[in-house]
Parts: structure tokens; C-alpha cells; sequence
């Protein structure tokens, strides 16, 4: 039975019907770009909307490559080129073999294929990679703030210093930690920053668990991979 055809290809992808291989692949990667849900994370609605176009997308781009889509208007097909005197074929499209569809990147690791949809596309690293790399990370981060925190606490405590001094000393590093935090936030951060006492030592204590609590996701599941 015929594939049904809900929309047009061309009309989704936003452009005339052409044989150019390459306008057809920078429409799909503009459409992508434009609709792609992890953008609108924070609506709900807008990401369901934006999901939904971005199955519509990579659906007119898929039938597009299987030739289901109509042909260009008055525009004969351009001949293949020969070689050798052996008919030309087209390599086949690559696919992503997590998400089967059209695979624009690979792993920079393992060369895994990866679709748009791969959590790690646009760090080009596959998703057992990806992970392997967020724990590395975290991992990093965990010792940079933690091992600090509790060195100076024991110099501190060695040399005899009152519990005052040691608690101004423990606040002062928390606001570091924050300032830093609060900056990798931005605007939201500097908001923070005018609106809300104490915002630096809460802040650094966020960043010590933010650390933590991740360093322990992605090792339960590096585990599972």
C-alpha cells in the first residue's frame, strides 16, 4: 500500500522542488535548526508544537530521499554521471541506528552515525561517549570544589583557628563557588545577584550538590551501558 502524504515535502522543508542534493540537505538542517524542541524545554506547549513540526520535518526529508515527493515542474532529471561505462548509483543515506533517521554527524570516537535527536549531536560524540564524557566532567568539577572545601576546613581546624573564623572562612568559599555559578547563568544569575540576600553562599552550596547529584547520574548510568 502507498505511503500516505499528509503534507508536502517541499512546502515543510521550505523550498522548490529540486533535484540539488545540497539545497535539499541545508533546508533540512535550517528547518532543524529553527524547530528542533530542546530549544522551547521550558514550554510545554511550544515544545510539543516544535516536537510535532520536527516529525513532519524529518518525514518530508525521508520522502524526500526515497523519491516519494513530486518532482520538480518542468525540469528534466539530470543525467548520472558515467563511469568507466558502468551506470552511477548513489550511495545510500546513513541512518542513525538508535533513532533510524538521517544521520548528518558521526561519533568522533567510534564513528557511530547521529541523527539530530541524539543526545550527544552536537558535541559529536554518541551516546555511551557522551555519558562517558558528562561523568569525566562532573567527576573533574566534584574534585575542584569539594576536595578544597574540605582541606581548608582541616587546616583550619589543625591550627586552632575559633569556630567563627572557621564558619567566615566556609561562607567566604561558598561565595566563590557562587559567584561563579551565578555567572555561568547570566542574566538570570545577576538578577539573582540584585534580588535575593545571600544569593552568592546559596548559590555555592547549589553548585556543590548540582556537581555531586550529576556525578552520580551519569555513573548509575554509565553502569547500565
Amino acid at each position: 500500500m502507498a505511503e500516505r502524504i499528509d503534507k508536502n515535502p517541499w512546502e515543510v522543508l521550505g523550498i522548490e522542488p529540486t533535484h540539488d542534493k545540497e539545497v535539499i540537505r541545508q533546508a533540512y538542517l535550517s528547518a532543524v535548526r529553527r524547530h528542533h524542541p530542546d530549544q522551547f524545554q521550558r514550554d510545554p506547549a511550544q515544545f510539543h508544537q516544535h516536537e510535532e513540526a520536527m516529525k513532519d520535518i524529518n518525514r518530508a526529508y525521508q520522502l524526500v530521499l526515497d523519491g516519494k515527493a513530486p518532482e520538480p515542474h518542468n525540469a528534466a532529471s539530470p543525467p548520472p554521471p558515467q563511469t568507466s561505462g558502468r551506470t552511477y548509483k548513489a550511495p545510500p543515506p546513513i541512518f542513525c541506528p538508535r533513532h533510524h533517521q538521517a544521520a548528518w554527524r558521526k561519533c568522533q570516537i567510534c564513528q557511530t552515525p547521529l541523527c539530530t535527536e541524539c543526545i550527544g549531536f552536537y558535541t559529536s560524540l554518541c551516546a555511551k561517549h557522551y555519558r562517558k564524557s558528562a561523568l569525566k566532567g562532573y567527576r573533574n568539577r566534584v574534585m575542584r570544589e569539594w576536595v578544597p572545601l574540605i582541606l581548608g576546613v582541616a587546616v583550619l581546624r589543625a591550627i586552632g583557628l575559633g569556630s567563627a573564623v572557621l564558619l567566615w572562612g566556609v561562607l567566604g568559599y561558598l561565595a566563590l563557588l557562587g559567584v561563579g555559578w551565578l555567572r555561568r547563568k547570566r542574566w538570570m544569575g545577576c538578577l539573582a545577584l540584585l534580588f535575593f540576600p545571600y544569593s552568592m553562599i546559596l548559590a555555592g552550596l547549589y553548585s556543590l550538590y548540582e556537581g555531586l547529584s550529576q556525578w552520580n547520574k551519569f555513573a548509575m548510568e554509565s553502569k547500565h551501558l
